[in-house]
C-alpha cells in the first residue's frame, strides 16, 4: 500500500510534526528562553493564539537541541581532522582583537531510564566559553596605572567578591565611577556550552574560533579562572593567544587570605589593598614575596593541621600565585589592548543558568540534558545560529515521527 504525502514537504522543510519550521523555530526558542517549558508554554499561548502543550515544548526543545549537538559534532570532527598544514580562515572584514574566555557553570542531573520521579540526583559541571569579536585601541603606556576606585572602597569591594560581608562599612563614602573608557568592546559574541569533557570542549572552542576567523585575527587573548583544565584548553587550541588570569581571581584568594591572616579587619583591609595594588601594577613577584616572609614567621602548615589553618591557606595561596604569575602581567595587557577580567563570561554563565540551574529543575543526564545547553546557548548567541539551524534542516515526506528517534524528554 502506497502512501499519499504532499509533495512540496521537502521543499517547504517540513519535518514528521504538525508544526512549519517558522512555528516549530519560536517553539523551541521559547522552550530554551523561559524558566520552565510550563511558563513558555503559558506565554506562547498570551503571544501567538497558538495552544501547544508543555510537553511537546519539552520534546521539540530536546530534539533540535540534541540536531545543534550533532551539527556541533560534525563541524568538530572535521576541524580536528583537517590537515596541519591548512591555513588559518580570514573573516571578511578581518578580526582585530579575538577573545575566548570559558568557566564554568552548574546544573541538576538525573538517572534516566530509572522509572517516573527523580532518581540520583546529582549536581554536575557545564563547561561555558564566549568567543568574542571586539575593538579596542593599543597604548604606548599604560592607559590606567592606578588601581581603579572600585577596588580601593571596601563599600564597592563588598558587591564585587562572593560572600564578602564584612568590607560594608558605611563611615567611608562610595567612591566615584572609575573610567573604564580604556577597555576593548566586544562587538559579536558566540556562546558555547556543553556536559562534554573538557578535552572534547577545547576541540569545540577550537572549531568555532577558526569558522570565526579567529586565528587569524591581529590580536588574540584567552581569558579563564585558576583551573587547570582551562589553562589545557588554552596551551592545546589557543597557544598563538595571550593567557590572562582573571584580576578579579587573584583578588578573591587574597582576600580571603587576609580575613584569615589577621583578626583585625581594618588590618586585612590594609594588607590586602596592597597585595591588589601590586598585582594590578604587575607586581606580582612582591606579593609572593611578602607572602613566603609571612609563610616564615608563621611556619608551615603540617599533615595534622586543620584545614582552617591560616597555614595551609597561606600556602595554597602562594602555590596559585606561583602557577599564574606568568598570565597577571595586567600592565602589558592594558598596554595592548586586551580585557583583564572575565566579566563577559561570567554574565554569559548567569545566563545559561537562569534557564537550566534550579533546586527544583531536573535533567536528564546524558544527551537530553546536553541538549538544552547548546540550544540555550544558541538562542542567546548574537547572530543567526538557529535560524541557520533551521534553514539547512532538511523536510521529510512523511507526517509523523517515529517514537524511537525521540530523546528522552526533561523536566
Amino acid at each position: 500500500m502506497s502512501v499519499l504525502f504532499f509533495p512540496q514537504r521537502i521543499n517547504l522543510r517540513l519535518d514528521g510534526s504538525e508544526y512549519s519550521p517558522a512555528v516549530l523555530e519560536r517553539v523551541v526558542a521559547a522552550g530554551a528562553s523561559f524558566g520552565s517549558f510550563a511558563i513558555a508554554a503559558k506565554l506562547f499561548e498570551l503571544l501567538t493564539d497558538l495552544v501547544i502543550s508543555q510537553r511537546t515544548i519539552n520534546n521539540k526543545t530536546v530534539l533540535i537541541g540534541g540536531e545543534l549537538k550533532e551539527a556541533r559534532d560534525r563541524v568538530t570532527d572535521a576541524h580536528i581532522a583537517r590537515p596541519i598544514t591548512t591555513k588559518p580562515l580570514v573573516a571578511e572584514p578581518a578580526v582585530s582583537l579575538a577573545v575566548a574566555q570559558v568557566d564554568g557553570g552548574r546544573m541538576q542531573t538525573r538517572t534516566i531510564n530509572r522509572g517516573s520521579g527523580v532518581h540520583d540526583p546529582h549536581w554536575r559541571e557545564s563547561k561555558n566559553a564566549g568567543l568574542y569579536r571586539m575593538i579596542g585601541e593599543t597604548f604606548e603606556d599604560d592607559p590606567h596605572p592606578e588601581l581603579p576606585s572600585c577596588f580601593t572602597s571596601p563599600k564597592q569591594m563588598a558587591g564585587l567578591l562572593h560572600g564578602t560581608t564584612d568590607l560594608k562599612r558605611t563611615d567611608i563614602a562610595e567612591s566615584p565611577k572609575p573610567d573604564l573608557s580604556w577597555r576593548p568592546v566586544s562587538l559579536v559574541r558566540t556562546c558555547l556550552s556543553s556536559l562534554d569533557s573538557s578535552k572534547r570542549f577545547g576541540e569545540m572552542m577550537s572549531a568555532e574560533a577558526e569558522r570565526r576567523g579567529f586565528y587569524s585575527a591581529t590580536r588574540r587573548a584567552f581569558l579563564g579562572d585558576g583551573l587547570p583544565y582551562n589553562w589545557t584548553i588554552q596551551q592545546t587550541h589557543f597557544e598563538s593567544f595571550t593567557p590572562i588570569l582573571d584580576f578579579i581571581h587573584p583578588i578573591e584568594r587574597l582576600h580571603e587570605l587576609s580575613r584569615v591572616l589577621f583578626e583585625d579587619a581594618d588590618e586585612a583591609w590594609q594588607t590586602c589593598s596592597k597585595w591588589i595594588e601590586l598585582c594590578w601594577c604587575g607586581d606580582v613577584a612582591e606579593v609572593i614575596g611578602m607572602l613566603r616572609a609571612e609563610q616564615l614567621d608563621r611556619g608551615e602548615a603540617d599533615d595534622q593541621a586543620h584545614e582552617d589553618d591560616p597555614r595551609g591557606k597561606l600556602s595554597e595561596t602562594i602555590g596559585y600565585l606561583e602557577k599564574n604569575v606568568s598570565r597577571m602581567n595586567y600592565p602589558a595587557y592594558r598596554r595592548a589592548g586586551l580585557p583583564t577580567t572575565s566579566c563577559l563570561i561570567e554574565s554569559q554563565v548567569k545566563e545559561i543558568n537562569h534557564r537550566v540551574k534550579g533546586t527544583e529543575k531536573f535533567w536528564n543526564d546524558g544527551p537530553s540534558g546536553d541538549a538544552i545547553l547548546h540550544l540555550r546557548a544558541a538562542v542567546i548567541s548574537d547572530g543567526s545560529e538557529l535560524a541557520d539551524h533551521f534553514a539547512a534542516r532538511p523536510g521529510t515526506h512523511y507526517t509523523r515521527q517515529s517514537k524511537k528517534d525521540r530523546l528522552p524528554a526533561m523536566t
